[in-house]
């Protein structure tokens, strides 16, 4: 289960909200960062929504109009902007920040690829595997990764 920070109570229906307009849509997405390794380690608090995302540009401003008819502030146009020049994109809902990030390295689509549906909250919710997390935390290596990694390795020790 998810453990959302002190004072973000509405981080499950955030991400519910989030995950309903992507499986709406039919988008390649896996929850990372924070809430994934709550997911496959141990609870740990986190402020924000992490995903790898991949939208075929087709999609985008459906996508995002969604979003923003969903109460995300999203603003379509800078946003379609933002995700083709930089491949990364933050944006909130109330005081929740949702922060994407598009899958240029090739290991990153094995990642959306292994991602499995999983019930969460209201939602199934495509949670990145343990692997693609500590993937993703071992490119970041930031002391909170470092720990995140020792979380998720002692909590699968069968599987990987």
């Amino acid at each position: 289960m998810i453990q959302p920070a002190a004072g973000s109570e509405s981080l499950s229906h955030v991400l519910d909200k989030l995950a309903q307009v992507l499986n709406e849509r039919r988008v390649a997405y896996a929850l990372i960062g924070g809430l994934g390794v709550s997911m496959r380690g141990s609870m740990r608090t986190t402020q924000d929504v992490d995903l790898l995302i991949n939208i075929p540009q087709l999609q985008l401003p459906g996508v995002f109009e969604a979003l923003a008819a969903a109460g995300f502030q999203i603003d379509v146009l800078e946003a379609i902007r933002v995700w083709n020049r930089d491949g990364l994109l933050d944006f909130n809902s109330g005081a929740i920040r949702v922060d994407w990030l598009k899958p240029v390295v090739p290991a990153f689509g094995r990642i959306l690829e292994r991602a499995k549906a999983e019930q969460v909250g209201d939602q199934m919710i495509r949670v990145a595997d343990a692997e693609g997390l500590i993937l993703m935390k071992l490119i970041a290596f930031r002391n909170r990764d470092q720990d995140d990694i020792k979380s998720i390795l002692a909590a699968n020790p069968a599987s990987l």
